[in-house]
């Protein structure tokens, strides 16, 4: 007897425990809702999460609000987040470098991104374009290889700072080849650009929109394209694949996460919500003229593909190693 009381109580427990989550489904969102974003106002991250936050406001017929909170190579940002009440009010702008990258790179953590959030959507991604200077002898990646084999001790790449986007291309081609090719990075991105124009940063891995009207002045020439398909922005330009470079991808995805422990029905609702934002012909068109594309993913196939890219890119840290 007492066990099929037990029982019963667990029984309406389930009951109202659905109960409530259909309720809050329906009534959420009733208040402001904050996306934090871990990198600072005005980057390219940021940009990409205020459209969204814009669009999403509008259909769900609430105020929601870009946070930054740079620092820590998305670390600082990600962490507050995590921290966060799981209640559907305070979302984090992810990508990457933050649920990706960082575990394996950086020496201390203070998230986990697989046990510390719950994914809601995939929503965009950018591959990089592989430029060098014109004044250089090079129009093709099979004449930068030989050309980097002859100049060991000039061969060398830019990028705007350790396990970004800009620096893991370059310092997988180096291991993957055997070619040492050396790392300067810089935390000024138009001294950079200076630089590899002049040719005295022989190559360098940056995403379209920091590139593009340097390849349409003529003063940088692109080789090659490190996405899984070309870009529409430079439909002739092959991809490192095309070039024989397997398994060589590399960019950035973007995707909203939620604090661990946020109700499903919220996240569901949130999820469907990103699935129309993403549709959204501004939205769209403002992606899309920085270079990159819509790639929505919903809760469940954003979490399977965040862990396959978890381990890819433990492997790709495996080899190129953590930070001096």
């Amino acid at each position: 007897m007492i066990l099929i009381k037990r029982l019963q109580g667990l029984f309406v427990a389930a009951l109202a425990a659905a109960a409530f989550t259909t309720v809050l489904a329906q009534t959420y969102p009733a208040q402001l809702i904050k996306v934090v974003v871990p990198y600072g106002a005005g980057s390219a991250t940021d940009i990409l999460a205020r459209r969204t936050a814009a669009s999403l406001g509008t259909l769900l017929g609430q105020n929601v609000i870009v946070d930054n909170k740079a620092g820590g190579s998305g670390a600082i940002g990600a962490s507050f987040a995590a921290r966060a009440p799981a209640d559907g009010y305070t979302l984090f702008f992810g990508t990457t470098q933050t649920q990706s990258v960082n575990p394996h790179l950086l020496d201390s953590m203070s998230y986990d991104p697989l046990k510390d959030f719950v994914s809601v959507a995939r929503l965009y991604s950018v591959g990089t374009i592989l430029v060098v200077s014109s004044s250089l002898p090079i129009k093709t990646v099979e004449e930068l290889m030989a050309w980097l084999k002859a100049n060991p001790g000039k061969a060398n790449f830019g990028s705007t700072g350790f396990g970004t986007a800009s620096h893991l291309p370059g310092a997988y081609l180096s291991k993957l080849t055997g070619v040492k090719i050396t790392h300067v990075p810089y935390n000024n991105a138009g001294q950079m650009m200076t630089d590899v124009m002049r040719g005295e940063v022989t190559m360098l891995f940056y995403p379209p929109e920091g590139v593009k009207s340097f390849i349409d002045s003529g003063a940088l020439r692109p080789l090659a394209w490190t996405g899984d398909s070309r870009s529409a922005t430079f439909p002739n330009v092959p991809t490192m694949r095309e070039l024989d470079f397997q398994n060589f991808t590399f960019g950035a995805w973007y995707g909203v996460f939620a604090p661990a422990g946020t109700p499903p029905a919220v996240v569901a609702k949130l999820s469907e919500a990103l699935g129309k934002v993403v549709r959204d012909p501004v939205v769209v068109q403002g992606v899309t003229s920085g270079g990159a594309q819509v790639d929505y993913a919903p809760a469940p196939e954003l979490e399977k593909f965040m862990r396959t890219e978890y381990e890819r890119f433990r492997h790709i840290a495996s080899l190129v190693g953590k930070k001096d």
